[in-house]
């Protein structure tokens, strides 16, 4: 498999104070990895971290083989060309329509693209998304689950090559879930896309994982496969998945 993320050494926290210590795993291509763990191990920390949002505390990051500089401005131009990001609560300008909320990424990188051209990827991403025809709607008039999607067609308008998904499902109805599940599944298998996902929702994680990274104890637990994950016989991990249990 192709690495098109890895971490070596990384430790990260804010100021002084260390989240998560000495993380070495890497992420591969085309597939759906799952970052997770308990409710403040750090995965949010980790997300951020690897998409420049906060600072590392030591360590080394390398996306598509090139180590990150996360000071300079061309390089991190160059990253969210190549990037999209879906943050837990959707991000959604509530002063723009749906319309100009997903072409915003297109107007900050080209903003001598024509206006028919701009129309015509907006009108595919969110047909991609199930939205076509709410163009002019704005958030306030969106359910949760149309504001995720909405949000992920921003994502998705530059045709990056990773997405990166911060608690997609958090706020959501169990349906409304599954269909934003089924959404990822499909974004992977149409265009290939490496999709990073931090989450503790255990339907999700059986659902959409291809691997997983889990954070437990300040470190790295386990990386790789998620059947390998789920045959563990180890009570944190059973503990985690509530194996046995009826709602597991």
């Amino acid at each position: 498999m192709e690495t098109i993320i890895r971490v070596e050494d990384l430790s990260v926290g804010y100021d002084s104070r260390m989240v998560l210590n000495d993380l070495n795993f890497s992420i591969p291509r085309g597939r759906i990895s799952v970052i997770l763990g308990p409710s403040g191990c750090g995965k949010t920390t980790v997300l951020k971290t690897i998409i420049g949002l906060i600072p590392a505390i030591s360590g080394e990051i390398y996306l598509f083989d090139r180590k990150a500089d996360y000071i300079s401005e061309q390089y991190l131009d160059h990253l969210f060309l190549r990037i999209g990001i879906l943050y837990q609560r959707g991000a959604l300008l509530n002063s723009l329509t749906l319309y100009n909320n997903v072409a915003l990424p297109l107007k900050i990188h080209y903003p001598q693209i024509p206006p028919e051209v701009e129309m015509e990827m907006v009108h595919s991403r969110l047909s991609q998304v199930g939205l076509r025809g709410n163009e002019n709607k704005y958030p306030s008039e969106l359910s949760e689950g149309m504001k995720k999607r909405a949000a992920l067609a921003r994502a998705m308008i530059l045709g990056p090559e990773i997405i990166f998904c911060d608690e997609p499902a958090a706020g959501l109805d169990p349906i409304t879930a599954t269909e934003l599940d089924d959404l990822l599944i499909e974004l992977k298998s149409l265009f290939g896309m490496t999709i990073v996902v931090v989450t503790h929702e255990l339907r999700s994680i059986r659902k959409i994982a291809d691997r997983a990274i889990v954070f437990h104890n300040n470190g790295l637990y386990f990386e790789g496969d998620l059947k390998a994950l789920l045959a563990l016989d180890d009570g944190f991990i059973n503990r985690f998945f509530l194996k046995g249990k009826a709602n597991a």
